[in-house]
């Protein structure tokens, strides 16, 4: 007999519990998470069953405890993924805690924020006055272009000053230590209105999209048409994220 086939547990063997637990994984239905994820946590749970049942279960004892587990760990992985279970046609990202916690601002621990702001205070006075003058015009208008127009710029001319004035926060912000290196800031893409061969949407385009939700589109749908998640959708229409500029969309 082979090792596989010995009985262990109430008289099952490997065998009959991989057997099992491929069965229960055919049965539940579920596709939103990964099959061998699946198979680890019904097994698991079948194992664990087994071994604290004082009589021999039924197979389709098994079969309930595994599915039980299938539907478990695949409501985690939703939670984790951002789906609505209300509403699973808004697709991934959509529930709102989810989007609270990733995709607004105000997560950082209440520390972490403090040192922040003491560390800005320090830094602000070390900026020449150009450097200053790029800053606040970034954070005041939220777009290169309309930044440098602000400035009264080119925007060749603004990008090179506010990469100067980046650097020398990085500098001060590390000093002693190597500056990581200066990421791509995404609002450089709102001076084309376009990303990655995407549109961006403008407030009009926002607004047409409203009307369409209001006739009952789904944000899956919104999403397949724009290119956007339905997560990142569904943060513009209820204004938690900005459009592109009018003028820069064509």
């Amino acid at each position: 007999m082979r090792a596989a086939d010995q009985p262990l547990l109430h008289g099952y063997s490997m065998r009959d519990l991989d057997h099992v637990t491929r069965y229960t994984i055919a049965a539940d239905r579920w596709h939103l998470a990964g099959a061998d994820d699946r198979y680890a946590a019904v097994h698991h749970a079948i194992v664990e069953h087994l071994l604290t049942t004082p009589e021999r279960p039924t197979r389709r004892d098994l079969v309930n405890v595994g599915l039980h587990a299938s539907n478990a760990h695949v409501a985690d992985e939703m939670h984790h993924h951002g789906w609505d279970r209300r509403d699973m046609q808004a697709g991934r990202g959509a529930l709102p805690g989810f989007q609270r916690f990733w995709q607004t601002r105000g997560h950082l621990p209440w520390d972490e924020t403090l040192i922040e702001r003491y560390a800005l205070a320090q830094i602000w006075p070390h900026l020449t006055d150009l450097q200053q003058q790029a800053i606040e015009a970034l954070a005041a208008t939220g777009d290169h272009q309309a930044a440098a127009d602000a400035l009264g710029l080119h925007l060749p001319a603004f990008s090179a000053r506010l990469r100067l004035a980046r650097r020398a926060v990085l500098g001060l912000w590390h000093e002693h230590e190597t500056p990581r290196p200066l990421p791509r800031d995404k609002r450089v893409r709102t001076k084309t209105g376009t990303w990655n061969g995407r549109r961006l949407l403008t407030e009009a385009d926002l607004d047409k999209l409203r009307q369409r939700r209001t006739e009952g589109a789904t944000y899956a749908q919104l999403a397949a048409e724009t290119g956007y998640s339905a997560g990142a959708l569904c943060n513009l229409l209820r204004g938690k994220r900005r459009p592109v500029a009018e003028r820069t969309a064509a």
